[in-house]
Parts: C-alpha cells; sequence; structure tokens
C-alpha cells in the first residue's frame, strides 16, 4: 500500500512539473536552451529531470515537443549560415581605436575639442571608429559544405583532382589562388560599407 502511494505521489509530481513547464515563458526556456545546441539529456538535467521523462514529455505533450523542434530548427540554421559564411568569407566589422601612426598613442578628443595624443589626463576620450576586417574562405568548410549539402557532387569518397587533364582516383583539390582572396577581400570590404553607409542613410 505504502510503494502504491508513493508511486502516485510521484506521479502527480511528474504531471504538476510538465504543466509548469507548459507555460508560454517556459516554452520559450524550452526552446533557448535547444537554440543553444543542448541535447535532450543535457536540457533534461538542466530542468531537473531525467532523460527517460523529458522523452516522455515530448511524446505526450505537442508543445514541448514543437518548442524543442523550433530550437533545434533554428540552431540548425545558425550553424549552416556560420558555415556557409566561412566557406565563402565574410566581412567582419571591428570597433577600432584611432591611433597615431607614427607612434601607435591612441588619439583622444581633449575637454576643449581638440584632437591630440593621449597623456592620462582627466576628461579625455578616446576615438573609436569601425575597421572593416576581412575574414578569407576556409577551404576546409568548403568541403565539408559541399559534401553534405551536395553529396552526389561532392561525396567524400569522389576522385578526380581538379585542373588536371586526367581524372586519378585520389583527392579532390580545391585551389583558390592569392590574387582572387585579394580581389575578394577588397570587393567584399566595398560591399559592406556600401550596405553601412546606406543603413545609416535611411535611419538618418
Amino acid at each position: 500500500m505504502k510503494k502504491a502511494k508513493t508511486d502516485s505521489k510521484e506521479k502527480k509530481s511528474r504531471r504538476s512539473l510538465i504543466d509548469d513547464y507548459k507555460t508560454p515563458e517556459m516554452l520559450i526556456y524550452l526552446e533557448d536552451l535547444k537554440r543553444q545546441g543542448m541535447t535532450d539529456e543535457e536540457i533534461a538535467g538542466k530542468i531537473g529531470i531525467t532523460a527517460r521523462n523529458f522523452a516522455y514529455w515530448k511524446a505526450k505533450c505537442k508543445e514541448i515537443r514543437d518548442a524543442v523542434k523550433n530550437g533545434k530548427f533554428v540552431s540548425n540554421a545558425q550553424v549552416v549560415n556560420a558555415l556557409f559564411k566561412a566557406a565563402l568569407g565574410h566581412v567582419v566589422k571591428v570597433p577600432t581605436i584611432l591611433k597615431d601612426k607614427q607612434s601607435g598613442i591612441p588619439l583622444v578628443r581633449k575637454k576643449d575639442g581638440e584632437i591630440g595624443l593621449m597623456t592620462g589626463e582627466e576628461g579625455e576620450e578616446t576615438i573609436v571608429y569601425d575597421d572593416y576586417l576581412y575574414i578569407k574562405p576556409d577551404v576546409k568548410a568548403m568541403i565539408y559544405y559541399l559534401a553534405n549539402r551536395c553529396y552526389e557532387e561532392w561525396r567524400m569518397n569522389r576522385t578526380e583532382e581538379v585542373g588536371s587533364e586526367k581524372a586519378s582516383p585520389g583527392v579532390v583539390e580545391v585551389v583558390v589562388r592569392n590574387g582572387g582572396l585579394e580581389e575578394l577581400e577588397r570587393k567584399a570590404i566595398e560591399e559592406a560599407k556600401k550596405r553601412d553607409a546606406e543603413a545609416e542613410k535611411k535611419a538618418g
């Protein structure tokens, strides 16, 4: 009898806990945990239940199942997008402190509004501008992306040497010449600056 009562209490506790996680706020929380890349086992540990119970929750509750699914879709899309950017190369905007070219000492705006070298005086304000850094294409990311997204043409055991007259078993070679990289970098930075200028113009 005592065991039956204990089992009944545990079932009631599990039901009340699953109800707590069916609220809009907690569903968003579960989706966010999945978006961070957590596995179901890690989410279960985070909320204090076993992986088996969490699997039961998903099976019995559509709201929880959808929250986890949506979070997974978002995290997968973010990873695919990051891999795609790494494969193609991309531009990042980096806040940079303006420095004197000769001495390398930061330039600051003084109390009176004049610009000069940093001396450590009170009221000096460092000058920050947005620099543009080009991240070059990653050949490994290219191969991984193509091998998974275009399997038939780029599967890892496909043996063809690019640029050679004869196709031979062995290696898929991907070549990005330095001159081409420099041109990619120049164009990418120009486009990034143009987009930022247009965005600032619209905002103003």
